[in-house]
């Protein structure tokens, strides 16, 4: 894998950046799609749930998860090498905050939902517009968070309605017109 640094820069806070406070007042106007983001390694399952999660191409199909650095389930993607990105539907808002709720064990999380396997062993969840299977391609550390590459080798998908987060709330989508 080939990464650079943009000339001049070494990865530290620059003085031209705008302040964290600026840049997360601004970002959380921007809608997302909500996904919970599995792995298993071994007997152990684990997830979160995730907002910054984008494909990256099309050949070799690959998503880009971008998961910070404490994050408990972390270490199991790292490990079995593979991760499921399950994208929920409006109707599992309740998973996405099982998820993201820190004081819960993993296996807690997977209490509620129906959860499958496709061909990595990474928990797929039943019912979601559409999951994807990715084995880790590429690992890339930066700041506070790691960006994690993805080569998608399984899918599932349904036509469901998505969950969006804006501004700290889960939203619906809804057609204009």
């Amino acid at each position: 894998m080939k990464t650079s640094a943009i000339p001049g820069t070494d990865g530290s806070p620059a003085a031209d950046a705008v302040s964290e406070a600026g840049f997360k007042a601004a970002i959380r106007q921007v809608a997302a799609s909500v996904a919970v983001v599995t792995a298993s390694s071994g007997s152990a399952r684990n997830g979160l749930t995730a907002t910054s999660v984008c494909p990256v191409a099309l050949a070799p199909p690959t998503l880009l998860v971008c998961v910070n650095e404490h994050e408990p389930a972390l270490p199991a993607m790292m490990a079995s090498g593979a991760f499921a990105v399950n994208f929920l539907s409006e109707s599992q808002h309740g998973i996405a905050r099982l998820f993201s709720t820190a004081k819960l064990s993993a296996r807690a999380r997977f209490a509620k939902g129906r959860w499958t396997m496709l061909e990595t062993g990474s928990p797929v969840l039943e019912g979601t517009v559409a999951s994807f299977d990715c084995r880790l391609e590429r690992f890339i550390s930066h700041a506070s968070h790691n960006l994690l590459l993805g080569r998608v080798v399984a899918t599932t998908v349904l036509d469901e309605s998505a969950l969006l987060h804006r501004d700290g709330l889960f939203r619906r989508l809804a057609p204009m017109i």
